[in-house]
């Protein structure tokens, strides 16, 4: 271990409490001016250290979200750390082209080019958590339901935290009655074998986002909007990919899905195809696809479009 990494340590255990330079050289076994030389370095990497002549030195909590930090706590799969990203599934796809072997995630703080379904943008800014999975299309699940089991997986990690999560049919996760999360799964076609070869799956978390632009701030949320979280992003982030991959992964998923998912029994419309129908969401089946029953009685089993409750006022 390093002095830096073992004067890191020492100030953890001592969070928000002073810590004399005296007592950091002597549990690191190092100088009083190696101690300087490592707080300097921690303090320009992000960490907040306040330093008072004859206190010492105190790390002050704070949300460091850097690829040495997720390093602590996501531990079973490659990543990628970046600062800025146009989108982390289009980083995904080109760490891909370029060779890159699934399984790996990308993860970034901000996302200049944040997509959602339908072409539409998705706000990626500070005090958010956005992160793509790509895995080997292999058969060990079944790629048709992800986007399900990951929303799945995500509620879970977010539930943990002692919040109550709603999954709007397909894959939008609500907490107090506004969406926190969206999801967005891409397949990467082989061409050769006419196949997926990969699937990614683009997860966007507003973790302690303080505010919204005016068309958003009635609709969007954030998980902490007063930003006093009980996780780092770093830490929440690696819980969110790997309840993910466990949900993906665990073929029972679906119950869990069905007791979150709050369109059920719902008046809805059904939007597809440029129309919009009303109808009414009874079941989802064994494939993760909407039940609909439209005023003439017709049944239909949607496995792809969009839909909004209806207000019953």
């Amino acid at each position: 271990m390093t002095t830096k990494d073992m004067v890191l340590k020492i100030l953890e255990q001592n969070k928000d409490l002073f810590v004399s330079g005296e007592e950091l050289a002597k549990k690191a076994y190092v100088s009083r001016a190696a101690v300087w030389k490592a707080v300097s370095s921690l303090q320009k990497d992000g960490y907040q250290i306040e330093g008072v002549s004859r206190k010492g030195y105190r790390l002050l909590s704070s949300d460091l979200f850097s690829k040495d930090e997720v390093a602590k706590y996501l531990k079973d799969i490659p990543f990628f750390f970046y600062e800025d990203v146009d989108s982390t599934n289009t980083e995904a796809k080109r760490l891909l082209n370029n060779g890159t072997k699934a399984p790996f995630v990308c993860i970034a703080k901000k996302q200049s080019g944040g997509r959602g379904r339908r072409g539409r943008s998705f706000l990626s800014q500070e005090g958010g958590i956005y992160f793509s999975i790509a895995l080997p299309a292999n058969g060990s699940f079944d790629a048709e339901l992800v986007t399900t089991a990951a929303a799945t997986g995500i509620a879970e990690a977010i539930e943990s935290l002692g919040l109550e999560v709603g999954i709007k049919w397909v894959n939008d996760l609500f907490v107090r009655g506004k969406k926190a999360v969206g999801i967005l799964t891409e397949g990467v076609v082989n061409l050769e074998e006419g196949c997926i070869s990969e699937v990614i799956i683009g997860i966007g978390t507003n973790y302690t986002t303080g505010s919204f632009p005016p068309e958003l701030k009635e609709i969007c949320t954030s998980l902490f909007p007063d930003g006093k979280a009980p996780l780092t992003r770093s830490e929440f982030a690696a819980k969110e990919i790997e309840e993910t991959i466990k949900a993906i992964y665990n073929p029972d998923y679906l119950t869990e899905y069905r007791k979150r998912c709050f369109v059920l029994g719902k008046e809805i419309t059904v939007l597809k195809m440029n129309a919009s129908m009303p109808a009414k969401a009874i079941d989802l089946d064994d494939r993760a696809h909407l039940v609909v029953q439209y005023p003439d009685g017709t049944i239909e089993h949607l496995s792809s479009g969009e839909v909004s409750i209806r207000s019953t006022l």
